[in-house]
């Protein structure tokens, strides 16, 4: 199957499900999955002690939207993720930089977060930056 490129202003309510690779304005959305993130090292506790995990890997862990789905993953909408080799630092996913204004394709009332979009890692303050769309 191709590429479903979406182009606002949409805003997709209830339960659905969209088949192909989905894309707004040429940007994968992201969806709930392992490994879609990068961030610094939380560095807890302080040194001398060995940061408890250095891990810049993030997983997004559930979506503000939990309906809208690409395949059999939701399709992120803000939400909360978790940073490190065993997920041990919470954060969050912020609201989408590249899919904004009144052209927003939106799920559940909320723009969709797509590739290059970021969040924050609670612990640290962190800059999360996720390059991969978990699709």
């Amino acid at each position: 199957m191709g590429d479903l490129n979406l182009t606002g202003p949409l805003n997709f309510m209830g339960n659905l499900t969209l088949k192909d690779k989905v894309k707004v304005g040429g940007a994968e959305v992201l969806v709930v999955a392992n490994g879609i993130g990068q961030a610094p090292p939380v560095i807890l506790p302080p040194p001398p002690s060995s940061p408890s995990d250095p891990g810049p890997g993030v997983n997004v862990i559930v979506s503000f939207n939990m309906t809208i789905k690409a395949g059999t993953k939701p399709i992120v909408a803000q939400g909360m993720c978790m940073q490190g080799s065993t997920p041990s630092w919470p954060g969050m996913v912020l609201p989408s930089n590249a899919n904004t204004g009144p052209t927003a394709v939106k799920a559940s009332g909320l723009p969709m977060n797509v590739v290059g979009d970021q969040g924050v890692t609670f612990p640290s303050g962190g800059s999360i930056t996720f390059n991969s769309s978990g699709q």
